[in-house]
């Protein structure tokens, strides 16, 4: 007999699970095509939401998996993704300088001109910041998810 809460969750993420790979997936391939016709900034960008939507892909399957939220493993990458989230908006800054910079001095010594306070790079850093922070709460929804079983 099979519990209808873990069955109600699997019809909730299958569709999830779908769109998010369907969307790393075309993320991975744009990154490709964007390297190989020589826009290594926008390939970059295309690599974080690639390696985003993996990780949210890899999440949502966990929750299938297990049939549990609060696992260890949906916290680690949640982590994970908080940490990719939060550096990608400086990154792809970073790879667009480097690649202006190439482009416009054929390589020579060039203008470094870098921003922190990008706004597409602070509103990155801050939902980062914001996935992190739910991982916690779900740190603590994993500790008392261990006291029910523990309970019954």
């Amino acid at each position: 007999m099979k519990d209808p809460n873990v069955e109600a969750l699997n019809k909730r993420t299958r569709t999830d699970v779908l769109i998010t790979l369907l969307l790393s997936a075309v993320f991975a391939v744009r990154a490709v095509i964007k390297l190989f016709r020589h826009a290594p900034d926008a390939a970059c960008s295309s690599m974080f939401l690639f390696v985003i939507f993996l990780l949210t892909g890899l999440i949502f399957i966990d929750i299938r998996k297990n049939g549990k939220p609060f696992a260890q493993s949906v916290i680690t990458k949640m982590r994970a993704l908080a940490v990719t989230v939060c550096i990608s908006g400086y990154v792809s800054q970073f790879v667009d300088c480097i690649a202006d910079g190439i482009r416009n001095h054929g390589g020579e010594a060039f203008p470094f001109t870098f921003y922190l306070d990008d706004r597409h790079s602070v509103y990155m850093f801050l939902l980062g910041t914001l996935i992190g922070i739910l991982s916690e709460i779900f740190v603590y929804g994993h500790a008392l998810q261990n006291d029910m079983d523990q309970i019954a």
